[in-house]
């Protein structure tokens, strides 16, 4: 983020300050239909159409950022292979042997020589080709060339590596995808940083409802009134749009020391949290010191696996810093879990009880509208259709 960007951002979260409680407004109130998280058709249309027909966030740059480096996760039900190749390439497999298609590898790692499945161990190259099957005479006549791992479309942009299921290699372009985005994430050089720990949980809820709790600080003041309230405003929020993503930028309580100073020595970045919303599956979080990121990959209509990641700005050099960045997960992972994730449960076996046919979204909550719209708009209409942030108003 440059800091022209910064210095409007401040500009705009400064003049909610000083209307009291004031925060980016919606043009209107939004109606969501319960019908949205419970119905198992809809839920079907959204794994083809956004998870297999959209770019979706796979990892960092800095997960894959030499050969032998690889992350593997599942998207839809497709098990996924993400490893640049000799060339620098990163690209994007089905993780699938092409012998009786076991995973060729597992979990994430670095310095591979080679993928080598563990079942009968056929062993490919850094670039999907099959280096040899086991037992050659056995195999004798099969063409290596047409047997390499499955290949499908993979980009790169502003240290943010995308995969599209549905997409042939060489046809994803993640700089369009981002809608602009892309400028204000490459300041931070994201590449450049570290993977310290992932942890996974899979929970009872569908997956745009555990999304949901990320796209509004409105709930700060209540569910999170003893961990989260003392460092971070419910108010002063302010909301924009890059295409179907977003942005929230919130004001942490610290913001409280730039007042009585001269708006030319105000920083922004260090009084507070930036959510980045990249859609269908992400959150990618700016804190003053590390980056962390939130992937939601659903399992059924009411069940989602959530994978929150720690990235440093440096590798990890001894036991007091890793213990350090150890401490910080178990914090946000302990508070997302028992408040967050618990409540949303909660709210999903309420969706069935009949109590209620629409959820309503306050002007006071954009970024939340603008993800259920632009959500609707790819399923409706696909990815050539530009969708934007209403313009919001000070409130």
């Amino acid at each position: 983020m440059d800091l022209d960007t910064q210095r409007a951002l401040l500009d705009r979260v400064m003049a909610h300050r000083a209307a009291g409680d004031g925060t980016d407004l919606a043009p209107d109130l939004y109606r969501n239909p319960v019908d949205t998280y419970i119905d198992p058709a809809r839920y079907a249309v959204e794994l083809e159409r956004l998870y297999q027909g959209c770019p979706v966030l796979a990892c960092l740059s800095c997960d894959v950022r030499d050969p032998g480096d690889y992350v593997t996760l599942t998207i839809a039900d497709v098990p996924v292979l993400v490893a640049p190749g000799q060339d620098g390439v990163v690209r994007g497999f089905r993780n699938v042997c092409r012998h009786w298609g076991a995973c060729v590898v597992t979990d994430r790692g670095n310095a591979a020589k080679a993928f080598s499945c563990q079942y009968h161990g056929w062993t490919y190259r850094h670039d999907g080709r099959l280096i040899s099957p086991t037992h050659r005479s056995g195999f004798a006549g099969l063409e290596r060339a047409d047997h390499g791992l499955s290949e499908f479309g993979c980009d790169e942009a502003a240290g943010l590596v995308f995969v599209q299921l549905d997409a042939p290699a060489g046809t994803v372009d993640a700089r369009a995808w981002l809608s602009g985005a892309e400028q204000e994430l490459a300041p931070f050089d994201l590449g450049s940083y570290s993977f310290v720990e992932s942890r996974s949980s899979v929970r009872d809820m569908n997956w745009k409802l555990m999304y949901d709790t990320y796209c509004e600080p409105y709930h700060i003041r209540h569910l999170h009134r003893a961990t989260i309230d003392p460092y971070i405003y419910s108010d002063f929020a302010v909301n924009d749009s890059f295409g179907p993503h977003g942005r929230i930028v919130a004001a942490r309580r610290s913001i409280d020391r730039l007042d009585g100073t001269p708006p030319e020595e105000r920083e922004l970045l260090p009084h507070v949290t930036i959510n980045y919303f990249l859609v269908p599956n992400s959150v990618l979080i700016y804190q003053q010191d590390h980056v962390q990121l939130f992937q939601f990959f659903p399992e059924g209509v009411d069940r989602t696996r959530s994978v929150t990641t720690l990235y440093a700005p440096a590798p990890v050099s001894s036991d007091e810093e890793r213990r350090r960045w150890t401490k910080s997960l178990d914090i946000v992972v302990g508070v997302i879990d028992r408040e967050d994730y618990d409540m949303c449960e909660q709210i999903q076996r309420s969706f069935r009880s009949g109590a209620q046919q629409e959820l309503v979204f306050g002007r006071n909550e954009p970024s939340l509208i603008h993800f259920h719209e632009a959500i609707e708009d790819l399923l409706h209409h696909g990815r050539e259709v530009p969708v934007g942030l209403p313009a919001t108003t000070p409130g």
